[in-house]
């Protein structure tokens, strides 16, 4: 079973470059980010490195468990498109049929 990232820590994308150098086969990580209830220009920022991160080895990063706080923050900042959040109605884990990596 993949791992899960979670959404907090200010390693993060340095800890998810390295695993994504690892294991060369991961196309989707999963970021829980259920823990950010009050989330602020830190953690948008912290997410969207892991994006990139995650884009430049060419996986996809999925965030779980995202609050409304977070889902508005994402979307007044324009970043509600790179950063895509887990339907919790989807019971293929968000990823179009794909297994995550957590």
């Amino acid at each position: 079973m993949p791992p899960v990232l979670p959404g907090e820590g200010p390693a993060l994308p340095e800890h998810l470059a390295g695993l994504l150098a690892e294991q060369s086969d991961i196309r989707l990580v999963v970021c829980e980010v259920a823990s950010l209830t009050a989330p602020g220009p830190a953690d948008l920022d912290r997410l969207a490195r892991l994006s990139l991160v995650a884009r430049r080895a060419g996986a996809d990063l999925l965030l779980r468990g995202a609050g409304q706080r977070l889902q508005l923050l994402l979307a007044l900042t324009g970043l509600a498109e790179a950063l895509r959040c887990e339907d919790p109605s989807d019971t293929s884990g968000g990823a179009g049929g794909r297994q995550p990596h957590r």
